[in-house]
C-alpha cells in the first residue's frame, strides 16, 4: 500500500470555475496517496461547492 497523505480541500474551491474544481476531484481521485476517507470529504466539498448539496 502506498503511503497517504492528508488531503487539504482548497479554501477558495467554491470560487473556482466549475471545470477547476472537477479537475481538482479527478486528481484527487486518481492520487493513490489520498485515502477513501479523504476522496469521500473532497466528493462533498466538491458537491458543496458546485451546490449540488
Amino acid at each position: 500500500m502506498p503511503d497517504t497523505r492528508p488531503l487539504e480541500i482548497p479554501a477558495d474551491l467554491a470560487h473556482r470555475h466549475p471545470n477547476e474544481i472537477t479537475q481538482w476531484l479527478t486528481e484527487v481521485e486518481d492520487d493513490e496517496t489520498v485515502t477513501d476517507a479523504d476522496v469521500d470529504r473532497a466528493r462533498q466539498a466538491v458537491h458543496h461547492a458546485l451546490g449540488l448539496d
